[in-house]
C-alpha cells in the first residue's frame, strides 16, 4: 500500500473555518439583526448575488393574508 498524497487543500477544514467565522459573527444577534445581516450580505459569486438581488423585493412584499398598511 502506498502512502497517501498530502492534500494541498482540505475542503472539510475550510468549511469548518468558514462556519466558525460566521457563527462567531452572528452569535447573539436577534431575529431582526439576522434578517438585516442576510439582506445586506454580498456574495462573491455573481450568480448567487443575482439570485439574492432578485429575491429581495419579494421578501419586502406583504405576505398573503397579512394586512397591508
Amino acid at each position: 500500500m502506498s502512502d497517501p498524497t498530502p492534500k494541498s487543500y482540505d475542503c472539510v477544514a475550510e468549511a469548518r473555518r468558514i462556519r466558525d467565522r460566521i457563527s462567531a459573527e452572528i452569535a447573539g444577534m436577534t431575529h431582526e439583526e439576522l434578517a438585516r445581516w442576510f439582506s445586506e450580505y454580498r456574495y462573491s459569486d455573481p450568480f448567487l448575488q443575482q439570485l439574492a438581488d432578485r429575491a429581495r423585493p419579494a421578501a419586502d412584499a406583504p405576505r398573503a393574508g397579512s394586512p397591508s398598511r
